[in-house]
């Protein structure tokens, strides 16, 4: 749930409504990340069963920063595939040019 006012939004995750400043156009893309996780942490719950929603948050967040590293690792990849193409492409170009 989301209520934007002069200050930023506020945001409701497992029951709790927490403070965030950010500029307007941030506000749904914040939105849509507080529910993801929302549902992450219920879900967590339901697969743990008794854990608190400290600890519920705390896997969570272990889970988004894995899925961020692993995506940056793809990425990084990618760019690195990518730079040696455009090295063989380049050579080639200068081959054919001489």
């Amino acid at each position: 749930m989301i209520a934007e006012d002069s200050k930023g939004i506020s945001i409701e995750i497992m029951g709790k409504q927490h403070q965030f400043s950010c500029s307007a156009e941030q506000a749904e893309d914040l939105n849509q990340a507080a529910n993801s996780l929302a549902v992450m942490c219920a879900d967590i719950k339901k697969q743990k069963g008794a854990v608190n929603s400290e600890r519920a948050l705390l896997v969570a967040s272990i889970n988004l920063s894995y899925s961020l590293l692993i995506a940056n690792n793809k990425l990084k990849h990618s760019q690195h595939q990518q730079n040696a193409l455009i090295s063989t492409l380049k050579s080639a170009l200068y081959q054919t040019e001489q």
